[in-house]
């Protein structure tokens, strides 16, 4: 299981790499105010490469990620509770790559593809913010761990001020971009910090 705990390192990585390109290549896409969505909605320059190159193959790296985190953390229901959430997150981003949003990710109308997209976004992210202060309590626990207790529950408090930062912009577009980037950056920084530790001490008490 120790080899794919490293999704946690790969799958953020080739997701940030992904939306870089892809925005690249659209002169009419802004970091501050466009979702990451929008570049894989349905219809657009690129989507493709963004929903199968990024969102699909992170998706599953992380939710790889998840599932060896339970078999490499010390065995408890709260890693077991939290390793679920993970994988959650990963399932729930690649499938955000297969059922794509409608241009300009609309919040409300439009296709019933473009529904389901907005009812997968914010509880797939909710799953990885709880997941991370559920280990960021039990970290406490474990003296091998306990150094990264503070930071779990830091990353998963400031992902949910970023959160309802990003929700509260959506009506305005002011800034939805950045909100989203500093939220996602928060928790795939975490799961790589994780992946890493996990990787170089699996079951470490």
């Amino acid at each position: 299981m120790r080899v794919p705990v490293l999704g946690g390192v790969t799958g953020p990585f080739v997701f940030a790499l992904v939306t870089l390109v892809a925005a690249a290549l659209r002169p009419d896409y802004s970091h501050l105010t466009n979702t990451i969505s929008e570049l894989g909605a349905i219809g657009t320059p690129y989507a493709a490469f963004m929903n199968y190159a990024g969102f699909v193959p992170a998706g599953l790296m992380l939710a790889a990620f998840g599932i060896a985190l339970a078999g490499l953390l010390p065995r408890h229901r709260l890693t077991i509770a939290a390793a679920v959430l993970v994988t959650l997150f990963g399932s729930g981003l690649a499938a955000a790559g297969v059922i794509s949003c409608d241009p300009g990710c609309p919040q409300t109308g439009g296709s019933l593809e473009n529904l389901v997209h907005y009812r997968i976004a914010p509880p797939m992210v909710l799953c990885l913010i709880v997941g991370a202060g559920i280990l960021g309590i039990h970290f406490r626990r474990l003296p091998a761990w306990r150094h990264l207790s503070i930071y779990s529950l830091l990353t998963s408090a400031l992902a949910l001020l970023f959160m309802v930062a990003l929700v509260s912009s959506l009506e305005t577009r002011t800034l939805t971009g950045l909100w989203q980037r500093l939220m996602l950056t928060a928790l795939l920084l975490w799961c790589a910090v994780i992946a890493l530790r996990a990787y170089r001490y699996p079951a470490s008490q």
